[in-house]
């Protein structure tokens, strides 16, 4: 396990970071090793877990080819918060704490299915493409399979009240994930110097403020992408989805043995699948 004190020292284009914990450490494993694999750039990976979690974690993929960080150094909470909550803050707090110009944010339940490399994150000059679409898919399946209308979704509820907040001014719903995220860092200064600080509100004031406010969850991939799209800090270069997600178990039934499930094929669109153990 590299120490942290000697990367601080270097400022790297892109890091990988997973945010994670005891319940999902075993499922991480497959990440892990999927990265171990097929990081053709050998890209800094860091690991962030609560410090009562690091003997399982250590247990679980070792203790080389990662740096550890732990929960309570990136954020101490002062209010009373789900732990799904808690995640979605540190997420957006981490970059304080990795000397990276750009992160991709990773979760336990994805795995990378062919070599990646710096190219496929970074646009140019260390600008990283930005995830930004209108998801037809998940629109298409929501109603098929669901019975739904996503744009009477919660999410659809979120990108309206944060527009509200924000200011961006769009009819159309757009989805800035699904994970792994790409996130630059200069968005999340940005977005820290000009708006938090600057209006003196602190992050887990805003997450409840939103809740109490607009009756909507916070979400980490909204804050950033909607504040990116409002602010232009960096040029938006679009990018679709970087892992192909399965997002309901029934997404999983209706495509499989169709070959839309086969992993040869999802590796001429996608770098990896993203599918909760449940849908297995």
């Amino acid at each position: 396990m590299k120490g942290l004190k000697g990367l601080l020292s270097k400022k790297y284009n892109l890091a990988l970071v997973t945010k994670t914990f005891s319940t999902d450490i075993p499922t991480y494993k497959f990440l892990f090793d999927s990265i171990q694999k097929y990081n053709q750039d050998n890209l800094p990976v860091f690991v962030v877990i609560p410090f009562e979690d690091k003997k399982l974690l250590q247990d679980t993929i070792g203790t080389e080819g990662y740096t550890l960080l732990y929960d309570h150094d990136i954020h101490t909470f002062r209010r009373s918060m789900g732990g799904w909550e808690q995640q979605m803050i540190i997420k957006l707090r981490v970059h304080e704490h990795i000397s990276a110009e750009n992160l991709l944010l990773l979760d336990s339940d994805g795995r990378f299915i062919r070599p990646f490399y710096e190219k496929d994150f970074i646009a140019y000059d260390n600008i990283p493409y930005t995830i930004v679409h209108e998801n037809k898919q998940v629109a298409e399946y929501e109603t098929a399979l669901k019975g739904g209308d996503y744009n009477n979704t919660g999410y659809a509820k979120a990108v309206r009240a944060y527009r509200d907040i924000f200011g961006f001014k769009s009819n159309r719903i757009y989805d800035y994930g699904p994970n792994p995220h790409l996130w630059n860092t200069q968005v999340l200064r940005d977005l820290w110097s000009n708006y938090l600080n600057y209006n003196g509100i602190e992050l887990e004031e805003f997450c409840l403020t939103m809740k109490n406010t607009y009756g909507i969850h916070f979400r980490e991939t909204l804050t950033y992408g909607e504040y990116l799209m409002t602010s232009n800090t960096i040029p938006i270069i679009p990018s679709g989805p970087l892992f192909k997600t399965y997002h309901w178990k029934e997404m999983v039934e209706f495509e499989r043995g169709s070959g839309l499930d086969f992993e040869s094929n999802i590796a001429k669109n996608y770098l990896g699948i993203i599918m909760q153990s449940k849908h297995t």
